[in-house]
């Protein structure tokens, strides 16, 4: 059932979401002839929207720095607010309107292409210097790692596939991915201990 839902979120991908409103100060007139508020939507453009959007996957280190997740890399695992260990993931994207952004993420085994986990959320892009859009630190994804019920493989020091969309209030979407390692911090071993394919949920870990 877990597994059939996981599977449902990510093939929905992202279906849009509220974009950024202003107060236009006049709106339509009701029946009475008198001006009505109004809100009109006021678009964020990053880069070219009639060009495809463009999709670069980033991810918290261990000390929580944003970096580029690049092939075969370690990606840090952090505690996860409601217990085990997540890897927290971001994106940054252009040619899509920054101001209403889904982001999904998902770990995938990278032996069965089972799908193990998915986390799905508003992003807010932030401009940098070179023009691309970035997920501002708060609204990265909590992307839930170990334990898991359905790994057949330990969830750390193993290559694992994180696939990242985001797609903008328009339908404009962009799709990436990357296979990288999760790693426990070092030293930590109820980290370790969790994230192994042999831990029973609930289970004590010393």
């Amino acid at each position: 059932m877990r597994l059939a839902l996981l599977c449902a979120i990510w093939i929905a991908g992202c279906d849009g979401g509220d974009g950024s409103v202003v107060d236009s100060g006049v709106g339509d007139a009701d029946e009475s002839g008198d001006a009505v508020d109004a809100f009109v939507y006021k678009p964020c453009p990053i880069g070219e929207l009639t060009t495809p959007a463009e999709l670069q996957i980033v991810n918290f280190d261990a000390a929580k720095a944003i970096e580029r997740t690049q092939p075969s890399q370690e990606i840090a695992l952090h505690p996860a607010p409601q217990g085990g260990w997540m890897a927290v993931i971001g994106a940054r994207a252009r040619n899509l309107d920054g101001c209403s952004v889904k982001l999904t993420a998902a770990i995938v085994d990278a032996v069965d292409g089972q799908i193990i986990g998915v986390d799905r959320r508003d992003t807010r892009l932030v401009v940098d210097t070179d023009g691309w859009g970035q997920s501002s630190p708060d609204t990265f994804t909590n992307l839930q790692v170990c334990p898991q019920l359905t790994s057949t493989r330990d969830m750390h020091g193993q290559p694992y596939i994180f696939k990242v969309i985001v797609e903008d209030a328009d339908g404009r979407k962009a799709t990436a991915e990357v296979t990288a390692v999760p790693r426990c911090p070092p030293g930590v071993n109820f980290c370790t201990c969790e994230c192994d394919r042999d831990y029973v949920l609930g289970s004590t870990c010393s």
